[in-house]
């Protein structure tokens, strides 16, 4: 156990308890101009693709984010837009 900063404690991204996903915690806590990398490998969900996810995000929160599939097939990079 270690006891955190004020700063470290803000700098850590947190999840609610319930049914919220990392994903979802960590593209609310976002800020306009944020860029993250999403792998393949942290995405759980197979019926529906991160872009679709953060469509359906935006229309829930009133937030924007650009989400673009990687070329080298790394996974997702996702902007916070609005």
């Amino acid at each position: 156990m270690k006891k955190l900063s004020k700063e470290e404690a803000a700098s850590i991204a947190t999840k609610p308890p319930g049914r919220s996903s990392v994903v979802r915690s960590y593209l609310l806590g976002m800020e306009v101009g944020d860029i993250i990398l999403l792998e393949k490998k942290d995405w759980k969900q197979r019926k529906r693709k991160p872009s679709t996810y953060c469509r359906e995000l935006e229309r829930k929160s009133g937030r924007q984010w650009k989400c673009e599939t990687a070329l080298d097939g790394s996974g997702w990079v996702i902007e916070r837009v609005k």
